[in-house]
């Protein structure tokens, strides 16, 4: 059998993001149960039984789910905090904006639906493992990210203030979106601002799966 031709694997990969966005919007408006390759098929656009030959099995459309929900949540790290390699001095003022900015970027817009699938989806993992793993994975390369700023702002324990940091971020973006009123901007300044301190900040250099380019 002669190899794919590139276009081959593009015009691939944009269908398997097709099934995967597809499969991220059954989960947000139908819930785990709504998850069915006949579902997805349809919000996919699609003739029935076309999600089948991507995705065979219902571990792997979610596995499809989770990669592209992972890789959207790091393009919108990286149009955030990217840029703040090159500002100095690099001030906590700053660095408070621009998380509060990925706060609203991954809380408004279709990027709600990512976070009621990744809550569904977190639930899930607690009786799988592979989508444990998966989990446990990104959020540890997320970690790794914040460290980086954390450390900027003469952490004594940036991996311990990393961890507290994310575990602030991930609680307010679930607040925003599966609690019904929205907490005001100053009122996560505030809650930030106890987390991250006053200090001045040094510049270092991010991890590079979260530069942008």
């Amino acid at each position: 059998m002669s190899p794919a031709r590139p276009k081959d694997d593009e015009s691939r990969v944009r269908r398997r993001d097709e099934i995967a966005a597809a499969a991220i919007e059954v989960l947000a408006t139908q819930g785990f149960r709504g998850l069915t390759h006949r579902a997805v098929d349809a919000a996919a656009g699609l003739s029935p039984g076309s999600v089948n030959y991507h995705a065979p099995t219902r571990g792997r459309l979610l596995h499809l789910a989770l990669e592209l929900l992972f890789a959207r949540d790091y393009d919108t790290a990286g149009a955030t905090f990217g840029g703040l390699v090159d500002v100095k001095p690099l001030t906590v003022d700053i660095v408070v904006n621009r998380i509060i900015d990925f706060i609203e970027a991954m809380t408004t817009g279709e990027a709600t639906k990512r976070v009621i699938a990744r809550s569904i989806l977190l639930g899930e993992a607690q009786h799988d493992r592979e989508i444990r793993d998966l989990f446990d994975s990104q959020r540890a390369a997320f970690v790794a990210y914040t460290q980086w700023i954390v450390a900027s702002l003469e952490s004594e324990d940036p991996q311990g203030d990393a961890e507290m940091l994310v575990v602030m971020i991930e609680g307010l973006v679930g607040r925003q979106v599966l609690i019904g009123s929205r907490l005001p901007r100053p009122v996560v300044d505030r809650m930030l601002r106890k987390i991250v301190g006053a200090s001045p900040m040094v510049t270092d250099q991010p991890s590079s799966e979260f530069r942008s380019v």
